[in-house]
């Protein structure tokens, strides 16, 4: 009877609020980064970003799909890289999981 009471006392108790987790701290990040796409003399694709979103890896991926979008002459380059974004984070989200 107790733990009863316990059981439904701890239930009506509210949940703390949730922490950002690191995917979500990412995920803002790579929302402010800007990425510029050039050519060098000998036509190899360049890259620049305005600033990183934290980890090398996500900022190299970053890089070549916004290589790719340029390269298929996307019509909306922007569109096209902030379409890739989700499945860029899933490869971080699968990373962090991965390590713990």
């Amino acid at each position: 009877m107790i733990l009863l009471a316990l059981l439904v006392a701890v239930q009506d108790v509210p949940a703390p609020p949730p922490e950002e987790t690191d995917i979500v701290v990412i995920g803002k990040r790579l929302d402010q980064v800007e990425v510029r796409v050039g050519r060098d003399p000998r036509g190899k694709f360049t890259c620049a970003l305005n600033q990183s979103s934290g980890r090398l890896r996500l900022d190299a991926a970053l890089c070549q799909t916004a290589a790719r979008c340029v390269r298929v002459k996307a019509r909306d380059v922007h569109a096209c890289v902030n379409g890739h974004k989700p499945e860029l984070l899933a490869d971080v989200r699968q990373s962090l999981e991965g390590r713990r």
